[in-house]
């Protein structure tokens, strides 16, 4: 696995989150790596064009709902689990897009699936994995890409 591209997956996560609820992206830490088993919630999108994977987005809901009460300003308890939903599906889009965007030749066209969500993470598809995890305020975030075309056949875990 490149270093180069490993920096990629950070810049594009710290981007998305620096511009959307001003958090800052950090190294995993103990205090992170402890709350992996926390509630959380994933969502997953599939890249479809021009290549073929897919990206799961793993983070607690403690987490989630500080970067939507940054972003929407306390919303209305009534629609949180909407708000919630949707948050996270913007959060993976932008993430996609931003580390396609850097990854694919100039002006290179791709196509992305629609993000599902789950409470736990989701079953992923066949295909070399590698996983990357950070701490975002004391809280773990975790991106996992599944399928062809990113790296090589050999799982890794950054």
């Amino acid at each position: 696995m490149s270093q180069n591209f490993d920096e990629l997956v950070r810049q594009s996560i710290a981007v998305t989150l620096e511009n959307m609820a001003f958090m800052e992206v950090l190294p995993m830490t103990e205090e992170a790596e402890a709350k992996k088993g926390e509630d959380a919630m994933s969502a997953r999108l599939l890249v479809l064009d021009p290549l073929q994977a897919e990206m799961t987005l793993t983070l607690p809901v403690n987490l989630l709902q500080n970067i939507i009460d940054v972003v929407h300003a306390f919303p209305d308890d009534d629609v949180a689990e909407q708000i919630r939903t949707d948050m996270l599906g913007e959060l993976l889009n932008t993430v996609a897009g931003r580390l396609l965007n850097d990854f694919l030749p100039e002006n290179q066209a791709y196509r992305l699936g629609l993000p599902e969500m789950g409470q736990e993470r989701p079953e992923s598809c066949d295909g070399p994995t590698k996983t990357w995890s950070y701490d975002v305020e004391g809280d773990p975030l975790i991106l996992t890409i599944v399928g062809s075309g990113f790296f090589s056949d050999d799982s890794e875990q950054a």
